[in-house]
Parts: C-alpha cells; structure tokens; sequence
C-alpha cells in the first residue's frame, strides 16, 4: 500500500480543497458532503501522524501536504489505509464522471451549452432534463441519487 501513498496525499490536497468550494446545486451539494465526510475520514485517521511529524509547519501552499510526502515512509499503518481506500474512491470517481461525459456529452451539447460551468450545473441540468436525454445518458444519471 506505500507506494499508493504519495497519490494519495494528492488526494488529500483534492479533497481539502473540493470541500471548501461552495455547492451550488443539489448535485454539488451531494459531492460536497461526500468529500467532507471523506476529508473527516482522513483526519480522524490521519490527525495523529500530522501532529507527529508535520505540527510545526503552518497550513497552506501545500506546505503540509509536502511535509507529510516527506514522511510518507513513516506513516501509521491507520493513515497509510485511509489514504488507500480515499485513493481508491476518487479512481472510481474519476472513471463515473468519464463515463458521464462519454455517454451524455450530445446531450451536455444540445441540453445544457449555456449553463455555466461549476457547482454542479451542468450535472443538474442534465438531472433537470433527464426525460429528454439519450438513453445512454439516461443510464449513466441513474447513478445519480435524487435530490432531498
């Protein structure tokens, strides 16, 4: 699991910063606190290996998340699974959202061109318009849980 780490303290930056973002939308909403219960996973994992090595570096810039890369080899086996597992749930992530956009690119096209990009917009236009999407866009939207 080591040499997942380094992607993973990626991850770390990703999420720190996806969970700072403001959700815009039903969608957005929904990845926002799914990457905060992540980011919560992670530190409650985590915490004690930051306090350990990194308690000394100010936040920001990158600054701990290169501290903790420095130590990477010394990280407690807790940490080293949590970075593994979010590492592994942002790979079948990334592959759900290009299979989104292989299959309703068209209807991105035809449905949703002037919706501004971000805070899930696009995605909620296409939930908004999912009677009159292709089929294989369809599909791929009911993976989309419906909104509260």
């Amino acid at each position: 699991m080591q040499q997942k780490t380094t992607f993973a303290f990626f991850l770390c930056l990703a999420i720190v910063v996806a969970t700072n973002v403001h959700a815009q939308t039903s969608v957005a909403e929904k990845v926002q606190d799914r990457l905060a219960a992540a980011a919560q996973k992670l530190q409650t994992a985590c915490g004690d290996d930051v306090t350990k090595y990194c308690s000394t570096v100010t936040p920001g810039e990158g600054r701990l998340l290169f501290c903790m890369m420095a130590h990477e080899d010394k990280i407690s086996t807790k940490c080293d699974y949590a970075l593994y597992s979010a590492a592994r749930n942002l790979d079948r992530a990334i592959d759900f959202v290009e299979q989104a956009a292989d299959a309703c690119w068209p209807d991105i096209e035809k449905h949703c061109a002037n919706v501004p990009e971000g805070g899930g917009r696009i995605a909620q236009c296409l939930v908004n318009n999912k009677s009159a999407v292709s089929p294989d866009c369809r599909s791929v939207l009911e993976h989309i849980p419906p909104a509260k």
